[in-house]
């Protein structure tokens, strides 16, 4: 019995035991490489794009951000919430209720990305005009965003494997295919940019097919992986008391991030009638932003690992030893990219 239960974690970490910051850190640092990485090949994107297509392709792309980001910003705490229970169960060792979670979660993901989907594509263009896009790259605009947002599932497949494998403890796995993406990603942009002559249609395109790569590895890893999630009689049916517990945790989550995106919107609103110069120029800045937030961001997702699982094992004490180092690293990490950026932004 023993064996079997170690052959069905091989390769999980359990972070209820060990030290808390070695634990942390360990977890965090490939979380924040990889966001960093997903920074990194849409500021590839920016540069392909302002490089051979000019500046108003460039403002084109760049008035989207904020859209995009309350929408990516949904699908990411959206199925971080839904991992949230796999963690815990995980701490409990409750396998049996793990799978009935993970397997709730794939429905209501489905679910989810069907129906944003077809609301965000129905109301996109009307949302680039409510939000002031400047008549001469309004086409340019819907054409990248609408493209994106065609591949709501495909965010919805990498960001709920790869949630669910960082609920077991494993951040390096996604990073690696976050890489993979990232580099796929590269060579679909200069592809479609310079020898298919697909204008701002090519990065939209790249972003979604790379995506769909890494979504495709995170789901062939887990299922030769990690054995602990292979459903047993009964545990792949549609049970809504545990979707009633992924939609508490999920919605919440995911709301969370998009109401941080509507101040976005709104300056995007402000930037937009200024003109597509100075949205390039807003464009620019903002991915300095996105790299200085990359490591909150990781502390972030590495804690909700670290308190589900805790949480899970009623392990309340580390939990409340983890938070207090997460804050302590957060706070040094702000102060001190606060000076750099005064200095050298």
């Amino acid at each position: 019995m023993e064996k079997n239960i170690q052959n069905k974690t091989q390769g999980i970490t359990d972070m209820t035991r060990g030290n808390p910051l070695k634990l942390i850190l360990a977890f965090a640092i490939p979380m924040l490489i990889g966001t960093l990485f997903q920074q990194f090949y849409s500021m590839v994107d920016t540069v392909m794009v302002g490089k051979y297509l000019g500046v108003n392709s460039l403002a084109a792309v760049g008035s989207t951000g904020a859209i995009f980001f309350m929408v990516n910003g949904f699908v990411i705490g959206n199925t971080a919430g839904f991992a949230i229970p796999v963690a815990q169960k995980f701490g409990a060792k409750d396998y049996s209720e793990l799978r009935k979670y993970t397997m709730n979660a794939v429905y209501v993901g489905i679910f989810f990305s069907v129906v944003l989907t077809a609301t965000v594509c129905l109301l996109t263009r009307a949302i680039l005009i409510v939000t002031n896009t400047p008549d001469e790259i309004l086409d340019e605009a819907y054409i990248y965003i609408i493209i994106v947002f065609a591949g709501i599932p495909v965010m919805y497949l990498y960001n709920l494997t790869a949630s669910i494998i960082r609920a077991l403890g494993d951040s390096k796995t996604p990073l690696y295919f976050l890489i993979v993406a990232a580099l796929l990603n590269i060579v679909l942009d200069i592809v479609s940019i310079q020898v298919m002559g697909l204008g701002v249609a090519g990065p939209a395109y790249a972003t979604v097919i790379s995506q769909l790569v890494s979504g495709i590895l995170c789901v062939v890893f887990m299922v030769k992986r990690f054995y602990i999630l292979k459903p047993e009689a009964g545990e792949g049916k549609i049970s809504m008391r545990h979707i009633k517990v992924l939609l508490s945790m999920g919605v919440p989550m995911g709301l969370q991030y998009s109401i941080t995106a509507i101040g976005s919107v709104i300056l995007q609103a402000a930037v937009n009638g200024l003109g597509a110069v100075t949205v390039a120029a807003v464009t620019a800045g903002s991915k300095i932003s996105s790299f200085c937030v990359a490591v909150t961001d990781a502390l972030g997702a590495t804690m909700a690992t670290y308190c589900g699982q805790n949480v899970g094992a009623g392990k309340l004490d580390r939990v409340r030893e983890g938070v207090k180092v997460a804050t302590i690293i957060g706070i040094i990490y702000s102060v001190i990219v606060f000076v750099l950026m005064i200095f050298i932004g």
